[in-house]
């Protein structure tokens, strides 16, 4: 145990690591493109499961991919977060989940990051109605 460190800040911990955030729930990017993005019934979201030990270096290459415009926002899930689960996820959000060009734009961007196991694209509005399990995903890709 470090010298100095009260239990607060040990429990509290912030990081910009995911992995090692334990003061929030989940970390944003948005590009400044979009900085006028909102969560919305129209907006879905790319999800990728990931472990802990890869989330750091996964989350890197998302961010960068939206510092460059390539992909309008993300969310991952912190260490505070992922705590009872198994892993971390990342949530790559489009505008408008009946804009089938723009969600496989999204999805190319992300193969090529090296995301090229198959994802489950998942509707907000099923999020907001607690849609989980069998029939969450609107697709498969």
């Amino acid at each position: 145990m470090k010298e100095g460190i009260g239990v607060e800040e040990r429990l509290f911990r912030k990081s910009d690591k995911p992995s090692e955030d334990l003061s929030c729930n989940w970390h944003y990017k948005k590009s400044p493109s979009y900085n006028d993005f909102a969560s919305t019934d129209a907006a879905g979201k790319w999800c990728i499961f990931v472990s802990p030990a890869e989330v750091d270096e996964q989350w890197s290459k998302i961010r960068d991919a939206i510092e460059n415009d390539q992909l309008m926002c993300a969310k991952v899930s912190t260490g505070l977060r992922s705590m009872s689960r198994d892993g971390h996820v990342i949530c790559v959000y489009t505008r408008d989940w009946s804009d089938i060009q723009d969600i496989k734009r999204a999805r190319d961007v992300l193969r090529s990051l090296g995301f090229v196991k198959e994802l489950g694209y998942k509707r907000d509005i099923d999020t907001r109605s607690g849609k989980y399990g069998p029939g969450e995903w609107h697709l498969r890709a």
